[in-house]
């Protein structure tokens, strides 16, 4: 059993030190980058100042990133930012 539990917890541990891109895949998650190098986060952001909304998905999209926002009004917007716009 004690075997058993430090493996767990070595298997665990292990997971938890991964970098992004290994944790979370080829793409990773919040950090993948288009093709200008701009992260998903930082397209986020972007569109969150443009709009002062509160964001709700991010795709990437041909050219940069779709983004939905909520905005203060209670509407759902899809928010295009360009790969090259910070």
């Amino acid at each position: 059993m004690k075997t058993t539990s430090l493996l767990i917890a070595t298997l665990v541990m292990a997971g938890l030190s991964l970098p992004g891109w290994a944790a979370n895949g080829p793409k990773g998650k919040g950090g993948e980058r288009g093709g200008s190098g701009m992260t998903s986060s930082q397209a986020a952001e972007t569109a969150r100042k443009q709009t002062g909304g509160r964001v709700l998905s991010v795709k990437e999209s041909a050219g940069g990133y779709r983004v939905k926002v909520l905005t203060p009004a209670g509407e759902v917007r899809d928010v295009l930012v360009p790969a090259g716009e910070r």
